[in-house]
């Protein structure tokens, strides 16, 4: 099967500049080249912050936008989101038995777990899965038996050697590598928050982040003098069969074709 992940595109208001770019253009070209390329896709998932202040028209615009997107998209949160205003716009989307956005979906390439890691209360942006989302996570890896399983989530547990990021990861690590042991075939985790490519082996599991759709953080602070820079966007192109799970990341902005000689 293939599916399509998405990362952190910030939106404003319609056509807003955040950080010297347009994340409502990016995401309509975002969304035009995967229709162009890879419409045979099961699905597509956001991973967080979907806004960048969590303005109401912000969200809606998303939801306008995925209106004529033909592919399946899963939405979740980051630490730039806020919970109630997402949900009082996308009125009937998923939850869990105590309010978070966080869902599974069961297909026949195995279980897929999206996770709600929006820490509560204002301006929070390190990552929680309190008790009640990790009791939810437990079950939910229980009840998925020896299918094979893959999450999706928005903070990771573990640093990546960028101070800005390794501040703000997830809060309840150990309780979260708890957690994970009820999941007898967890096959790759996949992540945003961090605005970097990365390939991460943490606790014996795989994990993966994009870049941002809008702007990224450099490896190297002081090597742009600033905390945020414009390097290539691009989502990511997961393949799975039994054997594999293949990950490509498409920078679809800057795919110059070449004179041949």
């Amino acid at each position: 099967m293939k599916i399509v992940q998405i990362s952190d595109i910030h939106l404003g208001a319609p056509g807003e500049e955040i950080n010297g770019c347009h994340p409502s253009e990016r995401l309509l070209s975002c969304f035009e080249d995967i229709v162009a390329w890879h419409s045979d896709a099961e699905f597509c998932v956001i991973t967080g912050d979907l806004t960048e202040f969590a303005e109401p028209a912000a969200y809606e615009f998303l939801k306008s936008t995925l209106k004529d997107f033909p592919l399946p998209c899963y939405l979740m949160l980051g630490n730039h989101d806020d919970r109630g205003v997402f949900q009082s716009v996308f009125d009937d989307y998923f939850q869990d038995e105590n309010g978070y956005v966080q869902y599974s979906l069961k297909t026949k390439n195995g279980v897929f777990l999206f996770l709600d890691t929006t820490k509560e209360g204002t301006d929070a942006h390190e990552g929680q899965l309190c008790s009640q989302r990790l009791k939810w996570l437990k079950d939910a890896l229980i009840n998925a038996g020896d299918e094979p399983i893959y999450i999706f989530m928005h903070h990771p547990p573990f640093n990546i050697g960028v101070h800005y990021v390794d501040k703000i990861k997830l809060v309840e690590v150990e309780d979260f590598a708890e957690t994970l042991k009820h999941g007898q075939n967890i096959k790759h985790i996949f992540f945003g928050h961090v605005h970097r490519m990365t390939s991460v082996s943490w606790r014996g599991i795989q994990f993966t982040s994009l870049p941002s759709l809008n702007h990224q953080i450099p490896l190297v602070p002081n090597s742009v003098g600033n905390e945020f820079c414009d390097e290539p966007p691009a989502y990511g192109v997961v393949n799975i069969d039994d054997e594999q799970l293949t990950f490509h990341y498409n920078t679809f902005m800057q795919r110059n074709g070449l004179n041949q000689t």
